[in-house]
Formats: C-alpha cells, structure tokens, sequence
C-alpha cells in the first residue's frame, strides 16, 4: 500500500532536510502531534479554524502554543497593525508607541519603573538575565521553570543533565560553553528548603521563577521566595511569557500579591504579533545601561502598535475573566467524561494554559489515539490547551461530543483491547528527540 501524503507532510519532509529541526519552534513539530499525519503548515487563520493546504478546515484547541488568547487574525488589532504597516513598520527615528506601551505596562505594575521590549520570549529571558547579573554582581542564577533556549538556560545540563528532571527531557547541551557549567541551578517548585540550601552553597545572585506552572503555591511559598530574595539582596524575576495577561490584567503575581525585581511579558500581548516586554524597578533596570543590550529589530513598530490594541481589547472585554471561565469549562467536561467512561486523567497547570495526561503507561499511546481521531473529527488537539476567547462554550460542546467516543475505545483499551492496530502512523513524541 502506498501512503498518500497530503500537501503539507510533503511540505514537511522537505523542510526537514532545509531547516535544521524542521520547524523553528519544538512544540510545533508534527511529531510532537501525530508524525506522518499531522498537517503541518496552514494557508490562513480566523477565530479558532484553521485551514490547511488543502483548505481543510480545523478548529483549534491548541491556539498557536499560546500567542493568540484574542483568537486568530482579531479584527481590531489587525486594523492597528495594517495601519503601521502602511506608515512605515521602520525608520532612523524611534516610533512613538514604545513609550505608551512602557507607560501602560508601569502603569499596571506601580511596583515597576522601566521596561524593555524585545520580540520573543527567549531573548526577554536573556535581557533579564543579563541585567539582574550586572544589578546583583554575581554570575550564579536559581531557576524554576521554563526560560528559553539560550546558553545561560541550557547550561544547567552541562554534565548534570538537571533539566530531565527539573521540566524537560533530552536537551542537549551541545554548543553551550562548558565554562558555563555550575552557573545555573534548577530547584523545585514549592520546595523552600531546596532554595535555601542553594542560596547557601551557590552564591545565588539572582532566582528566576515561572509564577506557577503546574502546581500552585503551598505554605506561603512565594511570600518566603520574596522574602529571602529581599534578605539576601538577591534580584528576584517572574517569568510571566506565558503566564501573564491570563488570569489578571497583567502579571499573575497581581493575584497572590507578590512583586517581584523584574518580569517578563510575551506571548499574549501582542495577540499573534512579535513583542515581548521586561518590566523592573528603576534600581535594577538602569543596570542595562552598564552592560549592551541592542538589537534593531526591537525598534519596529508593529510589536507595540499590536501590544498596545491588545491590551486595549483585552481590557474592555475583560478577557481575564473569560480565560479561566472557559479553561475551567474545558477542564470539568473533559473530566466528567472521563468519569463517565471510567478513565483517570490528571490536569496541571492554570485554568487557561491547561494540560493533562492519561493516568495510564499507555499515556502516549491514548494521547496519539486521541489526536489522530480528533483530526478526523475537524480538530487540531492533543493533551494541552492554551485557552482563547473563541474557545465558547458552544465549541467545546462540539469539541466535547468529538471526544466521546474516542475515550470509549481508549476504555476498551484500558480493559485489553490492543490500541497498536489502531494508530495509522508512529507514537508521538513525548520530549526533544532529534530527527533523522
């Protein structure tokens, strides 16, 4: 039998013998979906559908890895982007709007004095990191988390391989200079006594920390993080790229009172467009001046323009009340068919900028099952949702009589029936695994 590839996995074969990894972004690799069969590349986007190659039609629960919380291709920040474009994306002179958006993000976070703005999340980490550095005078960073692929991350796995355990697995640190090694320390979430000790032993300069990722705080943990970054004169940074912009008008620390030294924005703020921000108190970010940090395309004005529409939509709709609303909407359907189907799953991370696993050691086999027949169905989906405002309760019915009888075969399975004979292609891939 010979297998019929569609237009975008012949695309995809392609772009991996151009494009070192095939794709720019690892978690929107087919193979983490469903290898062979996903479609891979997309002709446009409006809402939560999306049309591939072949101008198929999806609708979908992924939502982009997270930029787009407003939906795709949003009308009023489109308007605003088109706009720029047509007076100039560039110039010799600065564009206006990045002093707006600096004053809009300050005034959401009184605590904060100064902002930077970059265009991706990676390199937000890495400005942060450098300015906390030359704030603290110490090369030594504790981290928590999810911060970018950049040397200063990686490094953590030089001879440790510290990250397997600590978020991801199978990070090569190939490339990163060995010299590096012993600069970066993970420790655990909610685990005090673990940061503590590397304070103690690391001469810590500077602890960076996701806000909450999979779990929530317990025991007053980022009050005590707070408090001995304070103590220690340690420079304490949220990494809010994905958190943020979600369950509050701004940082998620607003919702547990916690002001951190720095933090840092992208993903939904600028709906789609390229434009990350690091916000901090004038006492730290007027180090950036002591050290270079540059960059051209920082300057252009979609970012801003995009970021500051955003913001602004964000704000009369009150999207922060329609994410978790409809994250929980997703989360408690997807639990109570599982209970009907007596299926155990587990959910982590906040309501909107959700994931769950089967509890089951054929999890990776369920979840391939899962999206190859949600595919089939008219849904591009797998085992995490970044929430959008399209994602309505109407969607999720759909979504939710999709998933039904899926989740009785995936039963049947869970009872002996052989789920192999079932997947049309290879197991998705649970972690970086490099392709051949």
């Amino acid at each position: 039998m010979v297998k019929k590839y569609s237009t975008g996995q012949i695309l995809y074969e392609k772009a991996k013998k151009l494009i070192p990894g095939g794709t720019m972004l690892l978690s929107k690799r087919p193979e983490m979906f469903l290898p062979d069969n996903w479609p891979s590349y997309y002709s446009r986007a409006k809402g939560c559908i999306v049309w591939d190659l072949e101008n198929r039609q999806y609708t979908d629960m992924i939502m982009g890895i997270g930029p787009n919380a407003l939906g795709y291709a949003h009308k009023e920040v489109d308007q605003a982007v088109s706009k720029a474009i047509l007076g100039g994306n560039m110039s010799t002179l600065n564009c206006p709007e990045e002093v707006h958006l600096a004053e809009k993000l300050i005034e959401l976070h009184p605590w904060s004095d100064m902002v930077r703005f970059a265009r991706t999340g990676g390199e937000a980490n890495a400005i942060a990191i450098r300015i906390a550095r030359a704030a603290s005078q110490k090369d030594n960073v504790a981290i928590c988390g999810y911060h970018g692929w950049h040397d200063w991350y990686l490094s953590v796995n030089i001879g440790t391989n510290g990250l397997d355990q600590h978020l991801i697995s199978g990070l090569n640190p190939v490339g990163v200079p060995k010299n590096l090694s012993e600069t970066t320390f993970p420790f655990q979430y909610n685990n005090f006594d673990q940061l503590v000790k590397l304070i103690d032993e690391k001469n810590i300069g500077v602890i960076k920390m996701e806000v909450q990722r999979n779990e929530a705080p317990r025991d007053n943990f980022l009050a005590k993080v707070r408090e001995l970054a304070t103590k220690k004169n340690i420079v304490l940074i949220f990494d809010e790229c994905s958190s943020g912009f979600r369950e509050t008008f701004g940082g998620l620390h607003k919702k547990f009172g916690i002001n951190p030294d720095m933090a840092m924005f992208g993903k939904t703020i600028g709906n789609g467009y390229a434009v990350t921000a690091v916000i901090g108190t004038k006492d730290v970010m007027e180090h950036a001046q002591r050290t270079f940090i540059s960059s051209t395309f920082w300057t252009e004005k979609i970012g801003s323009v995009a970021a500051l529409k955003t913001i602004e939509v964000m704000e009369d709709i009150e999207s922060w009340n329609i994410l978790p609303e409809y994250g929980r909407n997703i989360k408690d359907s997807i639990e109570d068919l599982a209970r009907y189907h007596d299926l155990r799953v587990n959910f982590f991370g906040i309501d909107p900028l959700l994931s769950f696993a089967f509890d089951s050691p054929n999890n990776l086999l369920y979840k391939t099952y899962m999206t190859q027949e949600m595919l089939k169905k008219g849904f591009l989906t797998s085992n995490i949702f970044y929430v959008s405002i399209e994602q309505t309760p109407k969607i999720v019915r759909k979504f939710l009589e999709a998933l039904d009888p899926i989740f009785k075969i995936l039963k049947e399975c869970e009872e002996g029936l052989d789920i192999i004979p079932l997947l049309d292609g290879p197991v998705c891939h649970s972690s970086f695994e490099r392709l051949n």
